[in-house]
């Protein structure tokens, strides 16, 4: 038999001719100065990266410059690890060199404050990446699955540009191994939502590819038995790695018959296989192997030889060895010769049959000659000090690259290495020390949502600040536990008792200015609790103003913005809005660029939150712009979910009724903080509640309400009360709306909650008005009126509608259509779809019993476009009754609706028991055309069968229609 140690590898790409194709016409594209920006998505095995170096050959064919950045499964922890990696190649690229050094430079010191901050490194870097493209131009990241979250902004950045450029951008990843807690799947999901990329995926040859595969694999003239072939697809399910590791594990005579391919023992799984054939390779190549995967990257021979003490002259030999076994391939890399393995599935299956001694002993060389290698860090050292068992080394490699991590705001990237610091801390530590580690790690935890981890860390670091003698650093670390009860949904007394335990704690203390700054910022923190609750305006102005003095005082700038945004906030509840809003945006601008995050996207998150609640939607749409941004920039998921949620909300105001569905449906998949995802409850509910389907939106608007109860805050309770009130009313349930309606009143009356309580003044009134209480209904409306007396240029829409009702159910036709038509045009005004849409009907309802049946009937028609365009049963329905009401009346208005003329026309051919293909000659059709009008008619009617058709038209009154059509509507689609 033939020895397997030949590399066996598929000469060509099989299955992927589409996809080359495609290649083709992109890099055309860039060519004629139209970029794009595509992403290969598949499992490990695929041939992700055989596909890429293709296209990348094509597009060195085509006169395309091309660069590129690959990582490797540590450098996840590396800020910007695919820029580098892309840069420090560039350095061998004469009309690169000068960005390459530019990109290079990008560290948060070599241009001063600047970029110090996540938000203007990302910038700067892809700022200079676009600049540089002045000619057809083809940029490559491999591996993105692996890359830190920064660099993932930078491709993002590229690829919104890259259509007005001559660049392509062409990444791969294996999108079902995003890590967890990470903007990875965000990431993709936006620019893919966009359009600003496209993806495609890689899927597993067929069995005829597969045939073709081992063909071309075995050689020869004759393609492969169908029994090989079938065997080899059952053992590797089109995996194309998978292929050619088992072929590579036969001998020759088993290669060429399917029985022994099925029998043979032979490795099932690709780590075996592999392991398998580097058993067959010297005792040297095996050590090169297990070193070269122990460094866990691309290696130079003289690191290689460092690492395992070996003169490089004799490491040649047993490379070209390696590289004969297809287990590493070599490149050039700047100006030296690297290599690496041939896919990361061989490298981490040696790296896992390494004897623990030995990995422990490559561990430690590798944290010393890792620093030789281009693109490696600080960062990869503590990871190799930590595996080879030296934890204090580890300690400092680790603290050193978190300090960094942090100061650049890279947050998922300094919380993991926080955590290393802390496993290999040594235990002779001072405690000082290990409190500032504990704070620090505390501090990185919640940004990216750990609200758990946050806590501990914060009550050790409180614990260790005591036990140091730093009372002063103890009582800050309350903060910690006041974070974790906010974000988990404690009641607003729990948050206000930690409050009081901090203040009480500083207030035993000896004055400094250290100590000001954190009285003054608990201070505030009470004042934004007393605001919340809705308890004491006056007092928390008060105090916020207290704290705004107290911050000043000492110079602390950071405490005194987020004073303002505060006094901003409580402006807005207060009825003095507009200087609200333009205070908050200007204390928000101001804290973003000073470098407060925390103070400036929380800002945007509240301004955004109290904007959209008062109906002010333009500044509320440029609160979410800006502070999206920012949050996306810093990684400051809480607030980063919830202004998603509050867009979500707009989108449902706006009657963008899909995009606020999904907006809500994702930001519940990607739960964070309860408070965080409340608010996706609501708009789902809202949604469902629209599109008629009652007990969905019962469920989940009752799943919020409890959430807001036991919060204990009205932001939490008001909106879920409201929707399940209108969910009454659907039903025709008005008593319980009556007392839905009640509870909100009683809870708004009696803390002066007033932008929460608008949406009750309609549903109120509708309510008693249906439960046949027309004079409770009047009464109803001047309390609201009363209640809203300083809110009218904000509540006026709704007490026109709600005054238009009461009116109308007394008989005061003029009144209640004036009332009514300045309801329509402030709903309008105010983009709020719902309850304009509603407004209208209730005007054609007033203009009907004013015997006005045309102008009736052309808001109603109006209603029916809006109502198909939304999906929206309830709207429809309460449109198709008014209009019933009306022909019984002489309503002049079409009896054929919803149908168009044409397909009322084919409705009445079906009744008559027509075919489609009669139908068409009848009316001078196609059968096809005919055949999308029957299911359009269906569609709109809901019903299934032609039968139903012809029932329908039996109902309608024989009316010749216009002699010109209609436009056609949208159909009524499914619910879903």
């Amino acid at each position: 038999m033939s020895s397997t140690g030949r590399i066996v590898q598929c000469p060509i790409l099989v299955g992927r001719d589409h996809l080359l194709e495609l290649f083709d016409e992109l890099i055309a594209e860039a060519d004629r100065g139209r970029g794009h920006a595509l992403f290969i998505s598949g499992q490990a095995g695929l041939g992700k990266t055989r596909l890429i170096r293709a296209a990348m050959r094509k597009a060195l064919a085509a006169g395309l410059r091309v660069e590129g950045g690959s990582v490797a499964p540590q450098d996840h922890q590396v800020p910007l690890a695919s820029i580098r990696e892309m840069a420090t190649g560039m350095r061998g690229s004469e009309p690169f060199k000068a960005l390459s050094k530019g990109l290079l430079a990008i560290d948060g010191r070599h241009e001063g404050d600047a970029l110090g901050s996540r938000r203007l490194m990302v910038r700067t870097a892809a700022d200079r990446i676009l600049e540089a493209i002045d000619r057809p131009t083809m940029l490559i990241f491999d591996d993105l699955h692996w890359t830190d979250e920064m660099s993932l902004e930078v491709v993002g950045e590229l690829a919104r540009h890259a259509a007005d450029l001559p660049l392509l951008i062409v990444g791969d990843y294996r999108g079902d191994e995003f890590p967890a807690d990470t903007i990875h799947r965000e990431w993709r999901a936006r620019l893919l939502s966009q359009r600003h990329a496209e993806e495609v995926r890689l899927r597993r040859l067929t069995l005829e590819e597969t045939g073709m595969a081992t063909t071309l694999i075995l050689g020869g003239d004759l393609p492969a038995p169908s029994d090989v072939v079938e065997a080899v697809y059952e053992r590797t399910n089109g995996i194309p790695l998978h292929i050619e590791e088992l072929l590579a594990a036969l001998d020759d005579d088993a290669r060429h018959d399917g029985r022994l391919i099925r029998e043979a023992t032979v490795p099932d799984t690709i780590g075996d296989a592999v392991l398998s054939r580097l058993s067959r390779l010297s005792p040297d190549a095996r050590t090169i192997a297990r070193a070269g995967a122990v460094i866990g990257r691309c290696f130079t021979p003289d690191v290689m030889a460092g690492i395992i003490d070996r003169p490089l002259a004799q490491l040649e030999p047993t490379l070209e060895e390696l590289v004969d076994a297809a287990i590493i391939y070599p490149f050039d890399y700047i100006d030296r010769g690297y290599y690496d393995f041939r896919h990361q599935l061989l490298r981490d299956a040696i790296y896992g049959s390494v004897p623990p001694s030995q990995l422990r002993r490559f561990h430690a060389q590798a944290a010393e000659f890792v620093m030789h290698l281009d693109g490696s860090s600080v960062v990869h050292a503590s990871r190799h000090y930590e595996r080879a068992g030296l934890r204090p080394q580890a300690f400092r490699a680790a603290l050193t690259a978190a300090r960094e991590a942090s100061r650049i705001s890279a947050r998922q990237e300094a919380f993991e290495l926080y955590q290393r610091a802390i496993d290999n801390m040594p235990p002779d530590l001072p405690v000082e020390e290990q409190a500032d580690l504990y704070e620090r790690f505390s501090n990185a935890a919640a940004a990216i949502e750990l609200n758990k981890e946050s806590g501990t860390a914060g009550a050790r670091a409180r614990q260790l600040y005591l036990e140091a003698g730093r009372p002063l650093e103890a009582a800050g670390m309350l903060i910690s536990d006041y974070m974790l009860a906010a974000r988990g949904g404690a009641p607003t007394g729990d948050l206000r008792a930690i409050t009081d335990r901090a203040l009480a704690e500083i207030a035993a203390l000896p004055p400094t200015a250290e100590r000001e700054k954190v009285r003054a910022f608990y201070t505030m923190l009470r004042a934004d609790d007393r605001l919340r609750a809705a308890s004491d305006l006056s007092a928390a102005r008060s105090e916020a103003i207290g704290a705004r003095e107290l911050a000043e005082s000492v110079g602390d700038r950071e405490t005194a913005l987020d004073a303002d945004l505060l006094l901003a906030r409580i402006d807005i509840v207060a009825g003095r809005y507009e200087t609200g809003l333009r205070d908050g945006m200007r204390a928000a601008r101001e804290a973003r660029d000073a470098g407060f995050e925390s103070v400036g996207v929380t800002g945007y998150r509240n301004l955004a939150i109290l904007a959209a609640r008062i109906m002010d939607a333009s500044t509320a749409e440029l609160a979410l712009h800006e502070g999206l941004q920012y949050a996306d920039a810093i990684e400051q998921s809480h607030c980063r979910q919830m202004m998603a949620t509050t867009r979500a909300v707009l989108d449902w105001s706006a009657g963008r009724w899909d995009a606020a569905d999904e907006r809500a449906r994702q930001e519940l998949v990607d739960r964070g903080c309860p408070r965080g995802v409340i608010g996706s409850l609501d708009v789902i509910g809202l949604v469902a509640l629209g599109r008629g389907r009652p007990d969905e939106a019962r469920r989940w608007l009752e799943e919020s309400l409890a959430s807001g109860r036991r919060i204990g805050e009205n932001q939490f309770i008001l909106t879920p009360l409201w929707g399940l009130a209108e969910t009454d009313l659907l039903t025709s349930d008005a008593d319980a709306s009556v007392a839905r309606c009640e509870e909100g009143w009683a809870i708004a009356s009696a803390v002066g909650e007033r932008a929460l309580f608008i949406p009750f003044v309609v549903t109120g009134a509708r309510a008693f008005i249906a439960a046949r209480r027309p004079d409770d209904a009047e009464r109803w409306v001047a309390r609201a009126r009363e209640h809203l007396a300083a809110w009218e240029s904000v509540a006026g829409p709704a007490l026109s509608h709600a005054d238009g009702l009461a009116r109308l159910a007394a008989g005061s036709l003029s009144a209640a259509r004036e009332a009514l038509e300045r309801a329509v045009r402030g709903w309008q005004e105010r983009g709020r779809v719902w309850e304009a849409t509603w407004a209208r009907l209730d005007l054609a309802h007033c203009l009907m019993r004013m015997n006005r049946h045309g102008d009736a009937a052309a808001i109603l028609a109006e209603v029916r476009s809006i109502a198909l365009e939304l999906r929206s049963e309830p709207l429809l329905a309460r449109a198709e009754e008014l209009s019933k009401a009306g022909r019984g009346r002489g309503l002049e208005d079409e009896p054929w609706r919803p149908l168009t003329v044409r397909e009322f026309e084919i409705a009445r051919l079906v009744a008559s028991g027509l075919t489609n293909a009669q139908i068409a000659a009848e009316l001078v059709l196609s059968p096809k055309t005919v055949s999308a009008h029957v299911e359009h008619i269906l569609a709109k009617l809901g019903v299934a069968r032609r039968a139903e058709i012809a029932a329908w038209a039996a109902t309608v009154r024989a009316t010749e229609p216009p002699a010109s059509p209609t436009p056609p509507q949208l159909q009524v689609a499914a619910p879903n």
